[in-house]
């Protein structure tokens, strides 16, 4: 069992094999690097079932991709459906290995230390914060609507539309004002925009060859597969 890198070497070999993962078009190179990316997973005894809550998310736009490129393109939609997928898994994958045992907080902090802009780092905190705010929102007015008779059982119906369309209004007008409330109250306390840096750990050198090492495996199947 190899031991996980540290958040750092995680961060920056994830960004390199995202990248180089992305742009083949070849089938061979994307099935070649899905390999790669299965041994990864492997190698640091990632559990399947961590891989499968990210496969989640993307399993609409992989269904999606082989439902519309055949109708659109016609036989050649198979092969460009498989294209999307396979980058698609392989992202999975390497995502899956960035963030296994890895909170938010380390990740801000790496990007930190990697120069990001301030700017990018807030608007990534700031998102996930307001997703759950976003979501419990929803939850309560949902709430409300059921408390008092409505009920969404058909699709179509005109009026539950209409209703459900002053819900999404109502809901966005809702969400301005709490960011604005949140942001004032940050102000107030003497926020600026920027993060304290943390202690940061020493990265032994072999984590960063372990990182050349993966890098490597997909930058030499990217360069083989151009030959071809």
């Amino acid at each position: 069992m190899i031991a996980l890198p540290k958040p750092r070497v995680k961060v920056v070999m994830s960004l390199f094999l995202i990248i180089l993962g992305v742009l083949p078009k070849d089938l061979v190179m994307i099935g070649g690097n899905l390999v790669i990316g299965t041994l990864l997973l492997l190698s640091y005894r990632i559990p399947l079932r961590t891989f499968v809550k990210q496969l989640k998310p993307i399993a609409f736009f992989m269904l999606f991709t082989f439902l519309f490129f055949p109708i659109y393109e016609g036989g050649l939609g198979w092969i460009k459906a498989l294209q999307y997928s396979g980058r698609l898994l392989f992202v999975a994958q390497v995502l899956t290995f960035l963030f296994y045992r890895m909170g938010i907080i380390p990740f801000l902090q790496v990007l930190a230390e990697l120069r990001l802009p301030s700017i990018f780092i807030e608007l990534i905190v700031f998102t996930l914060r307001f997703m759950d705010v976003f979501r419990n929102e929803v939850r309560q007015m949902l709430l409300s609507l059921r408390s008092r008779g409505f009920y969404a059982g058909n699709w179509f119906q005109v009026k539950k539309y209409r209703v459900l369309g002053g819900l999404l209004g109502s809901l966005l007008l809702r969400s301005f004002q709490r960011s604005e409330r949140i942001y004032l109250g940050l102000l107030s306390k003497g926020y600026k925009g920027e993060r304290r840096s943390l202690k940061t750990d020493i990265v032994p050198r072999y984590e960063w060859l372990h990182c050349a090492v993966w890098v490597g495996c997909v930058l030499c199947l990217f360069f083989v597969g151009g030959k071809r």
